[in-house]
């Protein structure tokens, strides 16, 4: 199986490869590819797929009209020796389908995102992603909410349409054996973009140390926003209260020096980041947007709250910190959820027999 990437920047769908990779499977031969040409700096997780076996390529298609770009993907997959050609995100989605209908490979695609309100350009791409493989294969959302709206807006939904969670290796992610005194802390793992909320969260989390004044946020990740949340934190007197970590890789480890993870996000396919916590046997507080419901069972596991609201994730956090009874009982049955529904083997079993039902399509097609 070929799984080929809009590019090997970081990001959930090339960490989801990379853990496919990782995960041994009878079944399952697993190699990687990037769409964007080697040497535009676009390659953070290339050692990570590379220490997971899966030997990854640069197909250098530069853009989605490249006519001669197609051309050379049609003869490279054709030499691949693949048998199905899975492609993930929205270039991919639109560009591997085709020019695996013209190698006569099969093909699968994945969206990872939910719709949003877009330029009419914009739109339009986003358009060819679901039709394209629409037509030519297989397409896969990673949740329920977001098949519904794409649905909703470039539907209806199609007998080649499917969900398919995705999930996380649980050898990695897992409760500490003996969780230690500290004063509350609590992480927030998300790319300090606009749309993780991060601000709501900052206002939120002043609000709980007013009540708890050794309570500690820590914030891993990366990006636009990380100066203005620097900024913020010193206006809102957070200084000593609030840790931004930057990007990690040791992910695993931060869950298990903490007491749960908060999510402000307005707005999620399916939050990797809550499926991480849940693995690792923590509660959650987050926003009640896209498919976060289908992780967090609103409490049971966690808790749901609306978007925009500091005020209501403030209280939810402080009636946690408050209650580590309720924070046991949580974290004990989020670790069973993932157990039951995000495991790596769960995820490629469903893959193998989506991969074992384009393959018998193709030979249907085939026979005379």
């Amino acid at each position: 199986m070929l799984h080929v990437l809009d590019s090997f920047s970081f990001g959930g769908a090339e960490q989801l490869v990379a853990s496919l990779g990782a995960q041994p499977s009878p079944d399952l031969v697993v190699r990687a590819a990037s769409l964007a040409p080697e040497g535009l700096g676009r390659d953070a997780m290339l050692p990570r797929l590379e220490a997971a076996g899966l030997r990854p390529v640069h197909l250098g298609v530069r853009r989605l009209l490249d006519a001669p770009g197609l051309s050379r993907l049609v003869g490279q997959l054709r030499k691949s020796g693949t048998d199905v050609v899975h492609a993930h995100l929205g270039y991919a989605a639109t560009v591997v389908p085709l020019a695996a209908r013209l190698a006569g490979i099969p093909c699968v695609a994945t969206l990872h995102h939910v719709p949003e309100d877009l330029p009419r350009g914009e739109w339009l791409k986003e358009r060819m992603s679901v039709r394209v493989p629409t037509r030519l294969g297989r397409l896969v959302f990673v949740s329920q909410f977001a098949q519904d709206e794409f649905a909703r807006r470039h539907g209806p939904a199609q007998d080649s349409w499917r969900v398919i969670h995705n999930a996380v290796d649980l050898d990695r992610f897992r409760p500490p054996e003996h969780r230690t005194e500290r004063p509350p802390t609590w992480l927030a793992l998300a790319a300090l973009r606009a749309p993780k909320g991060h601000d709501d969260l900052l206002h939120a989390w002043a609000r709980v140390v007013s009540s708890h004044p050794q309570a500690h946020l820590l914030v891993a990740g990366d990006g636009p926003q990380a100066d203005h949340l620097r900024e913020l934190v010193a206006r809102l007197g957070l200084r000593d209260r609030v840790e931004l970590l930057g990007a990690r890789e040791d992910v695993p480890e931060l869950l298990r020096q903490v007491d749960g993870v908060v999510s402000a996000s307005h707005t999620e396919a399916l939050p990797t980041a809550l499926i991480e916590a849940a693995a690792s046997g923590l509660p959650v507080v987050a926003t009640d947007v896209g498919g976060t419901g289908e992780v967090v069972s609103d409490g049971v596991t966690g808790r749901l709250v609306p978007a925009n609201d500091p005020d209501r994730l403030a209280a939810a956090l402080t009636d946690l910190v408050d209650d580590p009874d309720s924070r046991a009982r949580m974290g004990d049955a989020a670790r069973s959820r993932a157990l039951d529904h995000f495991g790596m083997t769960r995820w490629v079993d469903q893959l193998t027999d989506l991969y074992t039902e384009v393959l018998g399509t193709r030979s249907k097609e085939r026979t005379p």
